[in-house]
């Protein structure tokens, strides 16, 4: 059809030799329902994991493999389950999901406390809380509560010796569908007792796989015979080219979470601090506030105690004043006495003197003896001593 050729390359288009438009902008590509999902927006923000690099392609995959049910061995803070619980929520799937684990840590995710858990649980369930449980149990535990040939999604994130992840797969393989997918984290970490790589190098002779280096490294595996086409097609890819551009799509678009993740952490990790800041800050002021109070009390009973010391002072220097008035007053009244002593011995040695006189004159006279007047100076005399006179 000339007439079509020529109008396509009017339009600025290539033509192949059938007259059909080869698409050679993208456009068609770019603009494809299919690849919507790896633009979509995580929510599970704010957790550190090193899973982020893979979001996107659990996004797409999830919605691509439209899994029945879905497990997960091994979540943590939930960056890798997040995902694929968004994903079934957004795509309108009716996938069951699963997340196993003790959510206690081991020797490669290091031990931690129940804060992990508790703040997944919130997170999860206010969203995903419909259609999704967490399983708080070891891997083997959990295998009694799911039929066999029941899992079509299967993702192994647990302890990562060989012995481990083949444990796993192993106790796990009889509950997988004929639809099955399999995901292995850190397949590309060689380092201490990692052993994943080794265990998924083994099962790539056994079923097609397809593994991203990113993140620790991604190992995806078609092991049911009747997995999901797009999942086939990926792991069937045998072109460097296709397989080197997938992974560096993938890891841009994975780049790209791992750092805002980052970054709203940092932020996260900010506001914490900032928040322990001002709690301190308002300890600190609370304890300066109470110091004060302290400090008014004891200056308001300080000055309380002084008054009390001033007053008592006071009224000590009044109590000496008025014993050293009664001092004087009785030394006054004893020199009052001494004097009236005195004199009444002098009137007394007078009266004895008068008597004597009397005496001798009478004697002169011829008139002995004493009258009432020598009497009355007697009596007079021990009176003025404090005795009693004695009668007659």
């Amino acid at each position: 059809m000339p007439g079509a050729d020529s109008a396509g390359r009017e339009r600025g288009e290539a033509v192949e030799s059938d007259g059909v438009a080869a698409d050679p902008f993208g456009l068609k590509a770019l603009l494809s329902p299919g690849i919507d999902p790896a633009f979509w927006v995580p929510e599970r923000i704010g957790v550190m994991s090193a899973w982020w690099a893979h979001v996107p392609f659990a996004f797409w995959l999830t919605t691509m493999a439209r899994p029945r049910v879905l497990v997960e061995l091994g979540t943590h803070n939930g960056a890798s389950y997040a995902a694929f619980c968004e994903a079934v929520l957004r795509g309108k799937l009716g996938t069951r999901c699963y997340a196993v684990d003790t959510w206690a840590g081991d020797e490669h995710a290091g031990a931690y406390g129940e804060q992990v858990y508790n703040d997944l649980r919130e997170f999860h369930d206010k969203r995903y809380v419909a259609f999704s449980e967490l399983v708080r149990s070891t891997f083997d535990e959990a295998l009694p509560f799911f039929l066999d040939g029941s899992v079509d999604l299967l993702h192994i994130d647990g302890y990562h010796t060989y012995e481990a992840v083949k444990h796993d797969f192993d106790s796990w393989r009889p509950k997988l569908s004929d639809r099955a997918v399999v995901l292995f984290h850190d397949t590309n970490v060689r380092k201490g007792d990692f052993g994943v790589y080794r265990f998924f190098a083994e099962l790539s002779q056994q079923f097609p796989t397809f593994e991203f280096q990113h993140g620790f490294g991604l190992g995806v595996a078609a092991v049911g015979p009747d997995a999901p086409a797009a999942v086939k097609q990926l792991c069937g890819l045998t072109s460097e080219a296709e397989i080197g551009t997938v992974r560096e799509r993938f890891a841009h678009l994975g780049a790209r979470w791992f750092a805002i993740s980052q970054d709203a952490l940092a932020l996260q990790n900010a506001h914490q601090w900032l928040a322990e800041a001002d709690r301190q800050l308002g300890e600190a002021q609370q304890r300066a506030i109470d110091a004060e109070a302290r400090l008014r009390s004891e200056q308001e009973a300080g000055r309380a105690r002084a008054k009390e010391v001033e007053a008592a002072r006071q009224q000590a220097a009044e109590a000496r004043r008025d014993a050293d008035a009664a001092r004087q007053e009785a030394r006054e009244a004893l020199r009052r006495a001494e004097e009236r002593a005195q004199e009444a011995a002098a009137a007394l040695q007078r009266a004895l003197d008068a008597e004597q006189e009397l005496a001798w004159r009478r004697s002169e006279m011829g008139q002995p003896g004493r009258g009432a007047a020598t009497h009355f100076v007697r009596d007079f005399g021990y009176r003025l001593r404090g005795r009693k006179p004695p009668a007659g």
